[in-house]
């Protein structure tokens, strides 16, 4: 037999959900599983070759290279050079060479199933896409064309991977890409057909099963459901394996009405479910601990006469216990108690009776029982793992404890399962000198087959990262001994690894920690990570340069970042002075492919803000060069205002006044009332015209009738004390509770002191406000001030920001900008 061949048996009997012997392949069990190339900063194995490269073969060729991640990297890498050829219209690998890297990318995955990443679905998607405008599919070439048997190898690869995520769109695409490509090459009803083989269940070896699976498992089990319902074997009994599917996929989308739905369907369609597709579904429903479907399941009619499968029963009984369902579970364990076949009842018969009399005695005295009547591992570590599991459950340590003694006095010693469950417990507990030591037992313990330990392992990494003490030396030590068992790290403990090196700004080791990982998680998952990076970047107390190192590998590990999330690591490098930095991450939020990761107009608004408060000429050229070729924004209100704020503080007040705020009296939205507030501020900067400028904004405030508030009265006051217009603030001042309706205050009188040029001119602020309002000024002194050394200029400290997200003044249609364009015709005229 072939070795791919081979492996397409294997990969189908896991989708058929039956075991595969061959009487050539002997188990083998050791200590530990194979190693697998870990490409990480804590174990790097290296094999060197011809010129360093570990293909096995020729460098030209993946014909005969081995599965390894870094062979699985050189053939992504050919694939990324046919999408980077694509983009810019240049010259392309030879197609020889994109089929040989694309089959083999394929091939690995078949040999090491895991979760195809969202990366090489796409370039692999890109390269069949590209394969299939220039003829390369199904052509007849073995060398610059894929075979059927390389399709086939697709849709294996993305049934077969283990995914995570609920949904998985990209994966659905290429999926069709491929069954699109058989169906017109063959046939539709030749595609739709569900072939007999010799020897395998008759669903096993067919395409349209395959392509189900994938869109079951991906979020489509419509499309599934539909596609199966055109095909002429739907109503066979062979085609039950494929509604099972359907309905799996169904469950976990969680479409529960029209699981029933399609379930009534299936027993009218096929018939009554076999006992293998109840244990499916009833093995679906007690991993996601859902008691209430599983029983409705447990409780269907099956097929011939026939009773549950002992797994079936194991699986119902344990989830009901797990959940109260006492008396109900009394009807599986009845039917397990009939049986000797399983070596799982044991643990589940001995479990049932803990719950219902916990006492030792007995419990000891039906260990003998089932050892008595055949039951398989009744006297077995395993078995009495589940009463240990149990007790901690329930919170009592010293239930625990009992039924450790009781393993040893029949002669069991504690295995990684026991271990395991320990050092979850204590981590509970927050113990965390019981958990070191727990630890250390585990790692010496041989590796479980069923890799028990992986969850809680992960568990410990995210405890010992996110805790005040890191423990260093001994998180690396658990990762270690994750990484060298092969197995995967979760989510959540990648999130506490890259918080601990973050935090120590071992940068490198987080590269190499999500380099091969990170674009496998869902969507969920990676949200969780990137907050890590988030959290840390925004972080005032971070300086700017590891903030920007550690946003470089953000951007790059998490592009699907959206504009309201990268927003806060732009705002937090204007926060630190360092506008440079803030303007290259809008810039790269501007490069994004994708339109809904671009700018929107109130990010463009927020970036010249930020520019605003640093006085950052360079920045306001390039962004706002950049807002006139963003062709998908419109450049609204909020934009003028942030980029009046901008040009003002940037000491080109006329720009914000002429390009600015005449193009907001001149829009169809018309102003807000802080584009007068910004207005009045540049005329206060704007010597000579700000004086003469500032009085036609309040008369064009006047005939919109608009209200002159405290705020719009005191950059007025600014705007005249910014020409030295002393007694005119003066006798503003003055009348401003016969204007408006209210009393000066201190921020008043250190708006006209803050406001008016020159030392000697505010010293005179000084002399007058002490006599006219002396409470007034006492009140300002409070504040305190700061000096401008090169200038020699004293300023108080008030709070004279204006808030730019007020709402239009208008609504829509409402505005004519009539009167504004009256008044901008005025302005053209010079002043006499």
């Amino acid at each position: 037999m072939k070795s791919s061949s081979l492996n397409r048996s294997v990969f189908r009997a896991i989708l058929s959900n039956r075991p595969y012997i061959t009487r050539e392949c002997r188990n083998r069990l050791g200590r530990r599983p194979p190693h697998h190339f870990l490409t990480t900063p804590y174990t790097v194995h290296q094999r060197r070759g011809l010129f360093g490269l570990s293909l096995g073969a020729d460098a030209k060729s993946f014909r005969a290279a081995r599965s390894t991640p870094a062979n699985v990297e050189l053939a992504l890498s050919r694939l990324v050079d046919v999408v980077r050829a694509r983009r810019a219209n240049t010259r392309l690998p030879p197609d020889e060479q994109i089929v040989d890297a694309f089959r083999f990318l394929f091939a690995a995955r078949i040999d090491s199933p895991r979760p195809l990443t969202r990366n090489e679905v796409f370039l692999a998607t890109e390269a069949f896409r590209h394969l299939q405008e220039h003829g390369h599919i199904l052509s007849g070439d073995e060398k610059t064309s894929l075979t059927e048997e390389d399709l086939e190898q697709v849709l294996l690869a993305l049934a077969s991977a283990p995914g995570r995520d609920r949904f998985r769109t990209d994966a659905r695409i290429l999926a069709t890409y491929i069954f699109d490509s058989l169906q017109e090459h063959f046939g539709k009803a030749e595609t739709l057909r569900v072939p007999l083989e010799q020897g395998q269940y008759p669903a096993q070896g067919s395409l349209l099963f395959t392509y189900i699976t994938v869109l079951a498992k991906t979020g489509s089990s419509h499309d599934a459901l539909q596609l199966l319902r055109q095909s002429p074997a739907k109503s066979e009994r062979h085609s039950l394996p494929m509604w099972i599917t359907i309905l799996k996929g169904l469950a976990k989308e969680g479409r529960t009405q029209e699981f029933w739905e399609i379930m009534q369907e299936v027993q009218i369609t096929v018939g009554p479910l076999d006992a293998m597709s109840q244990e499916t579904l009833i093995s679906f429903f007690a991993e996601h601990n859902e008691i209430h479907p599983l029983k409705k399941v447990f409780d269907l009619t099956l097929e011939d006469g026939q009773v549950p499968t002992s797994t079936s029963l194991v699986k119902a009984a344990d989830c009901a216990i797990v959940n109260g369902e006492l008396e109900w579970a009394s009807r599986p364990v009845a039917m397990l108690q009939e049986r000797t076949d399983s070596g799982d009842m044991a643990g589940t018969l001995l479990l049932w009776q803990a719950v219902r009399d916990p006492d030792i005695n007995y419990i000891r005295h039906r260990i003998e029982q089932l050892t008595e009547s055949g039951v398989t591992d009744a006297l077995s570590m395993k078995a009495i793992n589940r009463l240990i599991e149990y007790a901690y459950s329930q919170n009592n340590a010293d239930g625990a404890s009992q039924f450790l003694q009781l393993a040893e006095s029949l002669g069991l010693r504690p295995d990684a399962k026991t271990r395991s469950l320990q050092l979850a417990y204590q981590l509970k507990q927050g113990d965390r000198a019981g958990a070191a030591q727990t630890f250390e037992l585990l790692s010496r313990e041989d590796l479980p087959v069923d890799r028990c330990d992986v969850p809680v392992l992960n568990h410990y990494i995210s405890a010992l990262s996110f805790s005040n003490d890191h423990e260093y030396t001994r998180l690396m030590q658990v990762l270690d001994h994750i990484l060298e068992s092969g197995a995967d790290l979760e989510a959540e403990a990648i999130a506490g690894l890259c918080h601990v090196f973050l935090e120590k700004d071992e940068l490198e080791e987080a590269t190499g920690l999500l380099r091969h990982r990170v674009d496998s998680y869902p969507m969920d998952d990676r949200a969780r990570i990137a907050a890590v990076f988030r959290q840390f970047i925004a972080n005032p107390a971070v300086k700017a340069q590891r903030a920007f190192n550690a946003y470089e590998l953000f951007r790059h590990a998490f592009p699907e970042s959206t504009v309201e999330e990268r927003l806060p690591l732009m705002q937090s490098f204007f926060d630190r002075a360092r506008p440079d930095l803030a303007c290259l991450v809008f810039g790269h939020m501007r490069q994004q492919e994708d339109l809904r990761a671009r700018p929107t107009p109130a990010a463009y608004a927020k970036c010249f803000e930020g520019i605003a408060k640093c006085k950052d000429i360079d920045g306001l050229q390039m962004v706002y060069n950049m807002l006139k070729l963003d062709l998908e924004v419109e450049q609204t209100t909020r934009i003028h205002n942030a980029l009046m704020a901008a040009y003002t503080e940037c000491q080109q007040p006329f720009v914000a006044i002429i390009d600015h705020f005449w193009k907001i009296m001149d829009s169809r939205e018309g102003p807000t009332l802080s584009s007068f507030m910004l207005a009045l501020r540049a005329c206060e900067k704007w010597i000579p015209q700000g004086g003469h400028q500032a009085r036609h904004i309040m008369a064009l405030m006047q005939s919109f009738n608009l209200v002159i508030t405290r705020e719009v009265y005191e950059c007025y006051i600014g705007a005249l004390a910014g020409q030295s217009e002393f007694e005119n603030v003066v006798e503003l001042i003055d009348e401003m509770e016969n204007d408006i309706g209210e009393r000066p205050d201190a921020v008043t009188i250190g708006t006209f002191y803050n406001a008016i040029p020159w030392q000697y001119r505010k010293d005179e602020v000084e002399k007058w406000a002490k006599k006219a309002y002396p409470e007034l000024w006492e009140e300002l002194e409070s504040y305190g001030d700061e000096i401008d050394e090169e200038w020699e200029i004293r300023y108080f400290k008030i709070d004279r920001r204006i808030d730019m997200d007020d709402e239009l003044l208008f609504g829509p249609g409402e505005y004519h900008p009539v009167i504004a364009q009256e008044t901008q015709s005025m302005l053209e005229t010079p002043a006499t």
